[in-house]
């Protein structure tokens, strides 16, 4: 699909760094990120950085086009912090720009690296566009009784094709078609129950308790690893689990504390329920059920745990 950039695979991936300053240097995308007090650096590491090799993966044919679940997860941060679609676009936007500048400066941009480029920018542009507009819509969707909306009406909401009529596939149908290692799946419960323990025998969050937590979405993560219906989620977990082994304790103020209790409990009481229904009952009629409950919570927790710019576009040191 992409014949011309596959010449070129190479010395845009030995020059990611350089591509990625010149994607985060440009001053509307700062302006953006500070506006929203997003960190550059933690941007950088856990968004921009694995955006680019998924790119680059996709110019390969080992990921597919237009499904970066790194792209998914930032999306639904993006939606906890109420970042408009606008500026969305325009984070998103400049990494075409700096890899345009870069295929330029080397004398690769040629009419076919040119039109490579474009198409494989910008299908990766009209999936984050349907799938933030659906983030945002979709609320209202589930919560509007269809018997009471008019054939006008539904034309008039914004539908993306695709995703709300989207098949269902119960856990019956599903662990008929995979292998689980039930080891793996029975240690997440003695790591819940160790877990739920930590945070309950402290008045207050501590640096054990996080590092179990760390330990139990880890696992998590490399459970869903083995399966390939789950890549936002598996990300998800696996980006938290880092968060929390990087974040210290004695420097979260006590709200902030008794936010993560709350958020840690209810993600880790989310996933029992999942891992129940799905793995050991088999009652789940759709394996993706709590998706959207997990990624909400996952990403307020991960909005806490974040560095925070300040006001004056400082950069506050984390890693």
């Amino acid at each position: 699909m992409f014949p011309q950039l596959k010449k070129h695979k190479e010395m845009l991936e030995s020059n990611k760094e350089q591509i990625l300053s010149m994607w985060l240097d440009y001053d509307i995308v700062q302006k953006t990120l500070l506006h929203h007090k997003l960190d550059i650096t933690f941007y950088r590491e856990k968004f921009a950085s694995k955006v680019f090799n998924y790119a680059m993966g996709v110019i390969d044919s080992s990921n597919k086009l237009g499904d970066c679940p790194v792209m998914g997860v930032m999306l639904v941060l993006f939606k906890k912090k109420n970042i408009p679609l606008a500026d969305v676009f325009m984070i998103c936007v400049h990494l075409k720009n700096a890899l345009l500048h870069f295929a330029n400066e080397h004398n690769i941009l040629d009419n076919d690296t040119l039109r490579e480029l474009a198409q494989l920018m910008d299908y990766n542009f009209n999936g984050v566009i349907k799938e933030y507009v659906y983030l945002y819509y979709h609320d209202t969707y589930e919560e509007i009784d269809s018997s009471c909306v008019t054939v006008e009406e539904k034309e008039a909401m914004p539908v993306i094709e695709g995703v709300l009529q989207s098949s269902t596939t119960s856990a019956l149908s599903y662990l008929q078609e995979i292998e689980v290692d039930d080891e793996m799946i029975a240690e997440l419960e003695e790591l819940e129950s160790d877990t739920l323990d930590a945070i309950d025998e402290a008045d207050t969050i501590t640096q054990h308790s996080l590092e179990e937590a760390a330990g139990l979405f880890g696992h998590y993560a490399k459970v869903l690893n083995m399966m390939l219906e789950f890549g936002e989620l598996e990300y998800t977990l696996g980006m938290l689990s880092e968060l929390l082994l990087k974040t210290p304790h004695e420097a979260l103020s006590e709200e902030d504390k008794n936010m993560i209790t709350i958020y840690l409990k209810a993600i880790i009481s989310d996933l029992q329920s999942w891992r129940m229904s799905v793995f050991i009952t088999q009652e789940a009629e759709d394996i993706h059920y709590l998706d959207k409950t997990l990624m909400s919570s996952i990403a307020q927790l991960q909005i806490t745990l974040m560095p925070q710019n300040e006001e004056s576009g400082d950069e506050i040191e984390f890693f």
